[in-house]
């Protein structure tokens, strides 16, 4: 079994205990009294929501869960109109369907992958691909998601870096920054999507930014007096944050 559908059928699992747990303190709760086949469909529903919102690779994907949402609702609507009083069929179900499709439309319209577009636009095959560990090697840009992290890129050897935050909060340090050829200017490109990114930039290097913000905000310290090296920074901001600082 691999380990993303482990991780998975291991929470149905502790769904299933929490389940028994209940029943054996509250046995005559009218929630148990759904058929058996209700139940299958519904970890089948949960199974789905679940691998969208913990494994999915893009941000349109882990949000567009409005589907499922209707789904197990319509499954379970004579149950919720009885526990709430309204009757067993109190809602139009191909409207709460409908009205899910729409939003799931939305928030892929809003998230759609469009990173390697955006990428493509500022540097050319020629340029260094990311050296990093959470690399491919092939040039595909550094990917964050959820949680928190520090990423160090290596002036030296790191003259272009392309990198994905979504839904987390990210550090990026520029290191070596007084050796090799400080001469040769840099690029650096950032999707950020409801994240919180800081980018930590030597004072003296002099900040060529170009931004395109959806919701969010995008802050960027201002050069000294004198700059010794150009970093080329474009961004694309949706309802986060970016934030580009001294790294003293």
């Amino acid at each position: 079994m691999k380990k993303n559908n482990a991780i998975i059928f291991g929470i149905l699992v502790l769904i299933a205990g929490l389940g028994l747990l209940f029943f054996a303190f509250m046995p005559n709760q009218a929630v148990f009294t759904v058929p058996i086949w209700k139940w299958f469909l519904a970890a089948a529903i949960i199974y789905w929501m679940v691998k969208k919102i913990v494994f999915s690779k893009t941000l349109a994907n882990r949000l567009s869960v409005f589907l499922p949402l209707a789904l197990g609702f319509m499954l379970f609507e004579s149950e919720i109109g009885t526990l709430a009083g309204k009757g067993t069929d109190f809602v139009n179900n191909w409207i709460v369907l409908a009205a899910a499709l729409l939003m799931d439309g939305a928030i892929w319209i809003i998230f759609r992958p469009r990173a390697k577009k955006f990428f493509s636009e500022y540097h050319s095959d020629s340029h260094d691909s990311v050296s990093s560990g959470k690399s491919g090697g092939d040039g595909e840009p550094v990917s964050f998601k959820l949680g928190s992290h520090i990423y160090y890129v290596d002036a030296t050897t790191q003259s272009d870096v392309d990198i994905i935050n979504q839904l987390g909060e990210l550090k990026i340090i520029y290191q070596n920054t007084d050796t090799g050829d400080t001469s040769e200017d840099l690029c650096f490109n950032l999707v950020n999507q409801m994240g919180e990114t800081t980018v930590y930039i030597p004072k003296n290097w002099h900040v060529d930014l170009s931004s395109d913000v959806s919701m969010g905000a995008v802050n960027c310290r201002p050069d000294s007096d004198v700059t010794t090296r150009t970093i080329t920074v474009r961004i694309k901001n949706q309802m986060g944050e970016v934030n580009i600082v001294s790294d003293d």
